[in-house]
């Protein structure tokens, strides 16, 4: 069963976000796991990706769209598709992906934006109602 971690910050912007997503991909990529992160749409996707490369200055986090060929251990896409991943997934969707419990982690990140509080509470109720463990961490 999919372990889900909700991860807020105390920020209330949406690049927050996105660099939280930064920090939970670095995260992951060294303890070994694959990344996927489920942008809203291509907008936000275009928007994560500089901030990937360029996240720390000593360093990047190498990673491609779903849809290239070019290896790489993070990897960007949409709610409609996930390609062959199954290790992590960072959620960036309002809504919750419906490829989800393929996943063994899943991160939802909160920030205090209106728009991402309504949507993280209702995929916590949704995931909640449907038996998932769930973790609440405030960063």
């Amino acid at each position: 069963m999919t372990k889900i971690d909700f991860l807020s910050s105390n920020e209330s912007d949406h690049e927050a976000r996105l660099r939280l997503a930064c920090r939970v991909a670095q995260k992951a990529l060294r303890s070994g796991a694959d990344v996927f992160i489920a942008c809203a749409d291509d907008t936000q996707q275009a928007q994560l990706s500089p901030l990937l490369w360029s996240f720390e200055p000593e360093s990047f986090l190498p990673h491609r769209a779903l849809h290239e060929d070019t290896p790489a251990p993070i990897t960007l896409g949409t709610a409609a598709d996930c390609g062959e991943h199954h290790d992590l997934l960072i959620n960036l969707c309002a809504e919750v992906p419906q490829y989800f419990s393929r996943f063994e982690r899943l991160f939802e990140l909160v920030v205090q934006v209106p728009e991402v509080l309504a949507s993280t509470r209702a995929n916590w109720s949704y995931y909640k109602s449907r038996g998932y463990p769930l973790d609440f961490k405030t960063i």
